[in-house]
């Protein structure tokens, strides 16, 4: 049976938070679609998100939260606790026109989860690691239940992308009536409620395909925001803007639906809740999508494109003593983490490339030594940060790039000389994720677009 909140906080009394949380945590993390790290009201925005801004002060912002700069990269490295260029999933998404995704003899975080006695596993929202045969699909990579869009850039109020339906409740195609994020969040409340219910830890993967394009927002929503006189009056690129903040608010209400409904089914305390962006903002919104003060945008290995809005919480289980941590934290090391409090003793299948931050979590340690590769040509540690000329073409760096990335977060200063050892350290790092052969070679983004006829309703029938 689950513990009591009158056991919980008698108990809670006289021992530490690790020892009482004897029944392990329910797993909920929410994920965000090209949100700027300067589009939160705690970042300065003047987009109201005051629901995530509250779960940011309530719990501990992650200062340095890193991703790929896009989104199947980071989805696939999520799951995996692997760097996506094992997978061949580097430098680009997964488009409708491919017939491939995430490699399926990859173990998953719904698997390993699985596996350990959580028994219900929900996807609800954004996919995108694979449409095409049922071996990648969301209930063949060990969620229990899927409900949202298979694809990337689904549209807000049909629900389609090419023309065709991409909206599934588990195997079969969702008629369902509204605004996707409105959707989203609701299946998600609907989730808390059923499975807080039942005596075992839960996850919950909720994967909002707000704010990414088109931008499409209630018209309620937009209006809140600004009048509707005045957005008539707009040019193209204003409104799109005004309707870009709406999609972030409107998404922050849905945020703030799911934490109330983990606050009634009282399991709040014992679930470890993460927020996240998949990667930065884009370039071509600015000022009403903004990374500031970073540089750089999606797509890019600067800050502003791998260097995302996140915040976790665990009330029974992490340090009260910070709202925020300014260690290197990566997507990659939330499986990890994961493995490490539910305390699993088998070593992984495949090796994780991220790290367990639970000690630095759970305030046994004030940091961890934290080498990461960020992508092609480019890596970053607790202190420095390099990216090498030449390897990265969205870039085009012509001479490489090494900084203190503390005293220089803005990146506006190549430090020509710097310690020769961490110059050393991080190039190595580099070249080892460079040298990185994946499973199947990575396409073109356009690779087998020509001629592609979209499927009926996404229906998934190849094996």
């Amino acid at each position: 049976m689950k513990m009591s909140i009158k056991a919980a906080g008698l108990l809670a009394a006289t021992v530490p938070a690790m020892a009482f949380a004897q029944q392990k945590p329910n797993v909920v993390i929410i994920v965000a679609d090209d949100l700027g790290w300067a589009d939160l009201g705690c970042h300065g925005s003047v987009i109201p998100t005051p629901n995530i801004d509250g779960f940011f002060n309530r719990g501990i912002e992650l200062g340095r939260y890193y991703t790929a700069p896009v989104s199947s990269p980071t989805r696939c490295g999520l799951m995996t606790g692997r760097y996506p260029s094992r997978f061949g999933i580097r430098e680009t998404v997964i488009p409708p026109w491919r017939d491939y995704g995430l490699d399926e003899n990859e173990v998953t975080m719904a698997d390993v989860l699985g596996e350990n006695g959580y028994q219900d596993r929900a996807i609800v929202g954004k996919w995108h690691l694979g449409h095409s045969r049922k071996v990648y699909y969301p209930l063949n990579r060990g969620f229990t239940h899927f409900y949202g869009h298979l694809n990337g850039a689904v549209e807000y109020f049909t629900h389609q992308r090419d023309g065709e339906l991409d909206w599934h409740n588990d195997w079969e195609s969702c008629y369902d009536k509204g605004y996707s994020t409105d959707l989203i969040a609701g299946e998600a409340v609907r989730c808390v409620g059923e499975y807080a219910k039942n005596d075992n830890p839960f996850f919950l993967y909720v994967a909002f395909n707000a704010p990414h394009s088109p931008y499409e927002a209630p018209e309620d929503e937009i209006y809140s925001l600004i009048p509707k006189k005045d957005f008539d009056l707009l040019p193209d690129k204003d409104k799109k803007g005004w309707t870009y903040r709406a999609m972030v608010s409107r998404m922050d209400k849905g945020v703030g639906k799911i934490l109330a409904a983990l606050e009634k089914s009282g399991e709040m305390d014992n679930t470890i809740v993460l927020f996240m962006s998949d990667n930065g903002g884009v370039p071509n919104l600015y000022p009403y999508c903004s990374n500031r003060p970073s540089r750089g945008s999606k797509f890019e290995e600067w800050e502003g494109g791998v260097r995302t809005a996140a915040a976790i919480y665990w009330k029974d289980g992490f340090r009260h003593d910070t709202h925020k941590l300014e260690q290197v934290v990566a997507f990659v090391d939330i499986l990890p983490t994961l493995a490490d409090i539910i305390d699993i003793k088998k070593a992984p299948v495949h090796p994780y490339d991220g790290v367990s931050m639970l000690p630095v979590l759970s305030g046994k340690s004030d940091s961890i030594d934290r080498d990461l590769y960020l992508g092609v040509g480019a890596a970053v540690n607790n202190n420095y940060k390099m990216i090498l000329a030449g390897k990265n073409k969205r870039l085009g760096l012509t001479e490489d790039f090494f900084t203190d990335i503390v005293s220089n977060p803005r990146e506006d200063l190549s430090l020509s000389g710097g310690p020769a050892s961490e110059k050393d350290r991080l190039r190595k790092v580099i070249e080892s994720g460079d040298a990185i052969v994946p499973v199947t070679p990575e396409l073109p983004y356009d690779y087998g677009k020509k001629g592609f006829v979209t499927p009926f309703e996404w229906k998934v029938t190849k094996p």
